[in-house]
This record gives structure tokens, sequence and C-alpha cells, in this order.
């Protein structure tokens, strides 16, 4: 649970936030930006449908998203986030023909048939070092780094707008248009 005196909710823009999805928006874009990187441009998201709370009331005006997602090629999967529950951690799980990749903060696990292999990621483990390396060749390159044009942010915020959206309509599917 993100609390108030937490590093992340110390801003006055956060605790009281006047845009939609509050803490949630602000925070949950780059999981959905993560979750679009790790999928590519092969499993293209097309329509999600969730469920959304407000557990804590200090995170208005929600801090809890449970959601399904279908994929272009037809096939689903879910995405959760909460700011409002004690759990910390941060989980990617896809689930493949031939095997499993298993993305944490600080390990990727790849599971094929019975063979595993893992790769840890101590020093980087949250990618902000990785994204600024990525801003810093953009601007000295005079071109945008192809993950932060403002076209792949538009993306991210639609998957979560949409998301919001749906909490709001009681679990309708909603179709995106910017993936």
């Amino acid at each position: 649970s993100v609390g108030p005196g937490a590093k992340y909710y110390e801003t006055e823009w956060r605790k009281k936030p006047e845009y939609q999805g509050g803490f949630l928006l602000d925070g949950g874009v780059h999981f959905i930006a993560a979750m679009r990187q790790l999928l590519g441009q092969e499993a293209k998201m097309s329509q999600v449908a969730a469920f959304t709370a407000q557990l804590q009331p200090h995170l208005p005006p929600i801090d809890t998203i449970n959601a399904t997602v279908k994929l272009a090629n037809g096939r689903s999967g879910t995405f959760s986030v909460s700011f409002g529950t004690t759990f910390s951690g941060a989980e990617y799980v896809v689930a493949c023909q031939n095997g499993t990749v298993d993305v944490g903060f600080d390990k990727t696990i790849v599971k094929k048939g019975d063979k595993e292999s893992s790769k840890d990621f101590l020093e980087d483990k949250n990618g902000v070092r990785q994204e600024l390396k990525a801003w810093g060749e953009s601007i000295s390159q005079g071109k945008a780094h192809p993950l932060q044009t403002p076209q792949e942010a538009l993306a991210d915020l639609e998957v979560l707008e949409s998301m919001i959206k749906s909490g709001e309509a009681d679990g309708k599917a909603i179709e995106l248009k910017l993936q």
C-alpha cells in the first residue's frame, strides 16, 4: 500500500488528484508500458474490460484495477495493479506455446520444456536508468527512441484510461484504437 509519508505519495498533485484515475493513472501507466513492451508488436491489445476499486481513502478516486485484456490475435490475459493493498511486488508472467517467461523487478526466468534459464538485473531493476539513457541518446541523435515516442505514450495511456472507463461502466469491454 502507498501510505501517507511514503516518498511517492508526498507530493501535492498526488495527494489531491484532479485528473481521472489519480495515483493509479500516474503510477499504473508505467506497468502498462512494460506490459505492452513485453507483448511486442505481434500481440497488440484490442480490448480491455476491468473492475476498479478504491481500497484506501487517501488514494482517490481509485487505487486498484483488475482487468482482462484481449489481444488482436484472439488470445487474452489478465492485468492487475493496486496501490491500495499490502502486496508490494511486481511480476509479469507470460505463458507461451513452449514455455513461460516470468519477469520480476530484478530477475527474468525463462522456462522451455524442462529447461530453465534466468538473468539477474540487480543494478537496473526498475528501468529508470535505461529510460534516461535512451532519452539522452535521443537528444544527442536528434530523433526519438522508438519506445519513447508520443505515439507510444498515448498508446500506454489509452490502455489505462480504457481500463478506468471500463471500471466506471461495471466491466464493459472497451475497444482500443491506438495500439
